[in-house]
């Protein structure tokens, strides 16, 4: 057996104490490491919050004109904001203003009462009580369409697609065409002394459902009814391809709309009704249940929406303002409410806030109620277009500027 001088010293273990301060050390480190990391990223978020909330409640006194262009002139022209830019239509044509101020396409007809609707890039113009129907994307003219019986109203898809009222004697036939103004094989026919005379009609983004406001005579007083197709292929399992029906009674609703795919509103005379449409599986169509609906003693000065929001502005019970603006979400909840006194003839949503303006002035609300601008932009509003929270196109008086506020 080998056997040495001395035996083999055991390592020296830490003390109790020696551990804990060591520990100690040790998480000091990591909370410093840590707060090293953290501080900047608070500083960045707290600065980003402060820009943001800063921007949402900047208040414009001023404004600047960058540019004016002349536009070719027409007698009898309307505006209406459509794409990234303007639409321009009258009784001998129709003309799209981009966000440049440059007219990208003309389209060149007669009509004695032009309608116009748009979704999306596509729009539709038509004659009312006439015959002739055109619809356009933003590059130009897709198709057109020369009906047999009068147009009383039509509305497009965000696909192109177009539904046009047509009326013969007490029946009104829906006619659906495509893009290219081709028919398509659906046909409503509607009888005045059974469903009802449509006053109104919304066609989803995507095409496949429609949404239908109709009156009809029961026991010598007059209804309303809301009524919701399905063109899509499951929609082909319902009876006459109606997905639901549901009456107002002798409420008038005169506007329906389809905010989306799966969310619509019905406008009535004292009010508003919200519509979700839920798909039950995958082998059942989209099939509409109502949501919230409001009613209002004051009466009802306007409407307007976009994809996400819906106003409705009423006569104020209050002294202090003369109008109520009451903004709901799609799915039908309310998310603002205040009173203003702005004398207004146009309203309507953009992606900065709620605009309110007249031939003269523009009044500007973000969507929180800050008013951010009240005051006249150098010239007529036939429309304005929202390019950012501080640059508006302006159109009207024959000419498009762009505006800055200051």
């Amino acid at each position: 057996m080998l056997v040495t001088g001395q035996d083999e010293a055991e390592p020296d273990l830490p003390s109790a104490e020696e551990e804990d301060g060591y520990r100690g050390r040790l998480i000091r480190h990591r909370v410093k490491k840590i707060l090293l990391m953290a501080v900047p990223l608070i500083l960045i978020a707290g600065c980003v919050f402060y820009l943001y909330y800063r921007s949402q409640n900047k208040i414009y006194t001023e404004y600047e004109v960058a540019w004016t262009k002349d536009l070719p002139e027409n007698e009898f022209s309307s505006y209406m904001e459509y794409g990234a830019g303007v639409l321009k239509f009258g009784r001998d044509g129709s003309s799209y203003i981009n966000a440049s101020g440059d007219v990208v396409w003309t389209q060149a007809y007669e009509m004695r009462s032009p309608i116009a609707a748009v979704n999306g890039s596509y729009a539709v113009v038509a004659d009312q009580e006439g015959s002739n129907i055109y619809i356009f994307n933003e590059t130009g003219c897709q198709g057109s369409v020369s009906t047999t019986l009068p147009v009383t109203s039509v509305t497009i898809a965000g696909q192109g697609m177009v539904a046009a009222v047509l009326e013969e004697g007490d029946v009104s036939y829906i006619n659906f065409f495509d893009r290219t103004g081709a028919r398509l094989d659906i046909e409503i026919r509607l009888w005045m002394g059974g469903q009802g005379y449509p006053i109104s009609l919304s066609l989803s983004p995507s095409g496949t459902q429609l949404m239908v406001s109709c009156i009809y005579a029961d026991a010598g007083s007059m209804q309303n009814n809301i009524a919701f197709y399905n063109f899509s292929e499951v929609g082909e399992m319902l009876d006459q391809r109606l997905a639901g029906a549901f009456p107002v009674g002798s409420t008038v609703c005169p506007q329906v709309a389809f905010l989306s795919d799966t969310r619509a509103c019905a406008f009535l005379d004292n009010g508003i009704a919200f519509y979700a449409m839920e798909e039950l599986s995958a082998s059942e169509p989209l099939l509409p249940e109502q949501g919230p609906s409001y009613t209002y003693e004051e009466e009802i000065r306007s409407v307007f929406y976009n994809d996400s929001y819906v106003g409705i502005v009423t006569e104020s019970s209050g002294q202090e303002f003369p109008y109520m603006l009451h903004v709901y979400n799609a799915s039908g909840d309310i998310v603002q409410e205040f009173g203003f006194d702005f004398d207004y003839s146009s309203a309507q949503f953009s992606d900065y806030g709620i605009c309110f303006y007249n031939q003269t002035e523009l009044c500007m609300y973000a969507y929180n109620g800050v008013l951010r601008y009240r005051g006249d932009l150098g010239g007529t509003l036939g429309v304005i277009v929202s390019l950012s929270q501080s640059r508006l196109l302006r159109v009207g008086d024959q000419t498009v500027s762009e505006v800055t506020l200051r």
